[in-house]
């Protein structure tokens, strides 16, 4: 369960409900990123037999690692873009 008031949102993740600050204009992103994680939890929560302290480690780690994998990603297309405008500018000129 998720709600929102005029100083953030709760979230309910394994059970526990937690609240956390934020500007209105953030509330809906957060709230997709909570459920997001709530998701991932319940998920890795059926398959293992953990505490949540470790339930909530694993999808920290999956998360990191998916981030890490997605900035590689974001920046060797940068480079190849960059290295494309270069050969472009070259060929006009």
């Amino acid at each position: 369960m998720f709600s929102e008031d005029d100083k953030g949102i709760c979230i309910d993740i394994l059970g526990k409900r937690h609240k956390f600050s934020c500007d209105e204009d953030q509330a809906n992103d957060l709230l997709k990123a909570a459920d997001d994680l709530s998701t991932l939890c319940r998920e890795i929560k059926q398959k293992n037999t953990m505490t949540s302290e470790q339930t909530l480690l694993v999808a920290a780690m999956n998360l990191s690692y998916s981030l890490m994998k997605a900035n590689t990603t974001l920046e060797e297309n940068v480079n190849k873009q960059s290295a494309l405008i270069a050969k472009l500018k070259s060929a006009l000129t």
